[in-house]
């Protein structure tokens, strides 16, 4: 008998939705690391092509966030789990 995450995973892989799936969520991998507070005061834009655009409206924030993008990059790839995000942009 095989269980239910394992049926809904190999469905996933042979649909090819992995990076969908990994895509869905996003935002909750951004909360993750930048944390709740912060990720309350930015807005995520888009993701395409390895580019993730997040809006931030206080200035110090996106100083701050711009500064520590690479860092971001690769603890959201160290959740996602694979070299999901390739830039992150910050507006």
């Amino acid at each position: 008998m095989f269980a239910l995450s394992d049926l809904l995973r190999n469905w996933v892989r042979v649909n090819k939705l992995e990076g969908e799936l990994a895509k869905s969520r996003l935002p909750r991998y951004w909360e993750e690391v930048v944390g709740e507070g912060l990720a309350g005061r930015t807005v995520i834009r888009s993701f395409e092509n390895g580019t993730l655009r997040v809006h931030v409206p206080e200035a110090a924030w996106r100083s701050e966030l711009s500064l520590r993008r690479e860092d971001l990059r690769s603890k959201i790839n160290a959740l996602a789990g694979g070299d999901m995000v390739r830039e992150i942009i910050i507006r």
